[in-house]
This record gives C-alpha cells, structure tokens and sequence, in this order.
C-alpha cells in the first residue's frame, strides 16, 4: 500500500509539472503575439495624446502636449509653461503648476495637465537637458529655422547660434531651447520649444536607422517613458506619417499676476477658454476637409463700438488663443454699437462665420475690402452685448 502511494505521488507530481511548463508556455506565447497598448489606441477613429516634460539645469521646466490624429495623420502642440498658475491641492495653496513635477515621479503633473485641458494622457516622455543632447546627436542633428543671428548667455555658458535654416548638434539644441532674451517677444520664446518638439519628432519619423537595435536600445535608455519597447517602435513607426510641417501650435494666454513672490499665468477665463481652445484643436486635426489650418490663421481687425475701455484687447486675447492673427485695434466710427457685428472682407463668409461662432455672435456679414488695407480677412466690430468673451444674445 505505502508502495503505491509513492508511485501515485510521482506521477502527480509529474502531470504537476507538464501543467506548469504548459501554462508557462502558452503565457509566454500570449506576451510575444499579443498587441501592445499603443497600437490598440492607433487603430481607433480618435485622436491621441502625448505629455511631453523637459527640464534644464538651469531651473527650466516646460511641458507640450501633442495631439495626434492616426487617420489624418495631422497633429497639434500645446505649450504649457511651469508657471502657469493653478489651485495645488496638496499644497493647498495657488503655486506654479510645475512644483508637482519632479523627474521619475510625472504623475500628479500629468493629473493637472489633464484636469485644465480636458484631455486624458496616457503616455507621456521626460527628457533632461543631458538626454536631450544625446537622443539629438544619436539623431545626427536637428533641423531648424533661425531668423537672427543668437547671440547670449545662459549662466556663464556663452550661446551662438547661426541664422537661417541649419543643423543642430546636441549642445546647439540645448542652447536653442535654454536661452532667454529680455527682449526677445514671449510668441517668439514659447515658438522656439514648438520648433523644438517639431523637429525632434520629423527626425525621429524620418530616420532609417533608429529601428535599428542599437539605436533603439540607446534611445530606449535615453528617454523616460512609460511606453513598452513595442509601443515605442510602433510609435516611432507612426511618427514616419506625421504630418509634421502642418502642425497646430497652441499656447496658453492669460494675465501675469505676482503671488508669494513668484509671477504666475494665470489662463483666461479661469481655464475655462484653455478647453474650449484643446477641443477645438482636436476637431480640426480630425478633419481631413482641406483649407481648415487656414482658418486657424485668420487675419483679424477688432474694432471697439462701445465706450468700455480695453474690451477690443479681450476679444484680442480670445482670437490669439485660437491662432487667429491680430493685425489691427482699434475703435468703430461709432460708440452705440448695441450689437456685435462680424464682417467678411475676402469673400469666404464661412471663414467669418467660424470667427463668429467662437463668440456667439449671430450677426455676420459680407463686406468685401475695396481699397481698403487687403491683409484684414475678417473685421469684428464689438458691441454693447458682448462681455469680454461672449455676445449675449
């Protein structure tokens, strides 16, 4: 009896061990073939988002959030600076938005970057001053435009940088997006970190080699990540149909205000104009209708038709956070405007329409420019009813 007790033991433990190399192996099988998350998301008919966070040696922090639609491959960048102003939570205080961020721990920025532009962001890339110079040289360079001449400092680094469209090594890069000038317009400092982000992407799309194994292990190692393996080659893939030169370039517009000390952006409209500005950014790249970049970069003249000081620089500041181009301020040839009025002056009423929709005004009309300045595509004649942000119908 104790005989064949033993013999039923073995064999249990046998069959023990065939069940388990066969589950081990069918998990293993599971893990090979199955689909990775990123390109579960590029199969769906909806826009991604991406967070990406860049910090310096020199105390900078700035963070892009790039909009990419898979099917129209047309994508989009919005600009966040660290100082934008926000209720911290856990500080219970207002601070600037970037004391939630530190490098490996990203996730109660990410939390906040979602709660103000009503995205959800599942990926995201953290990139220090160092690894930016070296994903840069493993790229062979960046090409950028550069108007001027730069001539500056960062620290006690001196920055020289050539002008006209030229290719940059990593440390060039580094002092590209480092520098600040006093002088220099805040459209022209925040455009640097979106040429930036453009062309790392292009590159990283254009490039034959670093799907290679070496290259992508090194790029694996460079960029913190929360992408497996797979998904970063599959985004790496993707980024090849990228529509790079058609990009959206978006940043947040809001009033300065000094508070404990520190100069915080306030958004306008409590943030509340920041969602509006994503979602409609998000409903133009997933629109293939040819044309529609074009509206984003409508030349617009805002006259004032009541007495309400500075009421023509809000509506100002509305248009610009939607990428309109403000070429003229000014007053009506009158004060008793009780209505807002919208004018087409190049013969696209729908141009004027959509500029219309974005205040709630109803009252939108042809006036073709005849003799007048030709660079004005739609004229906003402000009104009594509106009140900084919308006609109140």
């Amino acid at each position: 009896m104790l005989r064949r007790k033993r013999k039923w033991d073995k064999s249990l433990l046998v069959l023990g061990l065939i069940i388990a190399v066969v589950l081990a192996s069918a998990v293993l099988l599971l893990l090979q073939y199955r689909t990775d998350p990123l390109s579960e998301a590029l199969k769906k008919d909806a826009p991604l988002s991406f967070l990406f966070a860049v910090s310096g040696d020199q105390d900078y922090r700035f963070f892009e959030v790039l909009q990419y639609h898979p099917r129209t491959h047309r994508g989009a960048v919005l600009f966040l600076p660290g100082n934008v102003g926000l209720i911290i939570e856990s500080l219970k205080k207002v601070d600037r938005m970037d004391v939630l961020y530190r490098y490996g721990s990203i996730g109660a920025l990410k939390a906040k970057v979602e709660q103000i532009t009503g995205l959800s962001i599942p990926f995201y890339f953290e990139l220090r001053e160092q690894e930016v110079v070296s994903v840069v040289d493993l790229l062979g360079g960046l090409e950028l435009f550069i108007p001027n001449p730069v001539e500056a400092a960062v620290g006690e680094r001196k920055v020289l940088l050539p002008s006209g469209s030229v290719m940059l090594d990593g440390d060039k890069i580094r002092d590209f997006i480092a520098y600040r000038d006093p002088l220099e317009p805040e459209t022209d400092w925040v455009g640097r970190k979106q040429k930036f982000l453009q062309s790392l992407l292009k590159a990283l799309g254009e490039s034959d080699l670093i799907l290679d194994p070496g290259p992508f292990a090194a790029l694996r190692r460079l960029v913190s990540t929360n992408l497996g393996s797979r998904s970063l080659a599959a985004l790496l893939r993707e980024l090849a149909r990228l529509e790079s030169e058609k990009l959206v370039f978006q940043r947040v517009l809001g009033s300065e205000r000094t508070v404990d000390g520190k100069e915080l952006l306030f958004p306008h409209f409590e943030g509340q104009l920041l969602k509006e500005i994503v979602k409609q950014t998000g409903e133009t790249i997933a629109s293939a209708e040819p044309g529609l970049e074009e509206e984003l970069t409508v030349a617009l003249e805002i006259l004032n038709g009541t007495s309400v000081s500075g009421l023509a620089r809000r509506a100002a500041s509305v248009y610009q956070s939607f990428g309109y181009e403000i070429v003229a301020l000014g007053n009506a040839d009158s004060t008793d405007y009780l209505n807002t009025v919208v004018l087409d002056r190049k013969g696209r009423l729908e141009v004027a329409q959509k500029a219309a929709e974005l205040i709630r005004c109803q009252r939108v009309y042809s006036r073709l420019s005849e003799g007048g300045d030709l660079t004005i595509d739609v004229t906003l004649i402000l009104g009594k009813d509106f009140d900084g942000r919308y006609c109140k119908n």
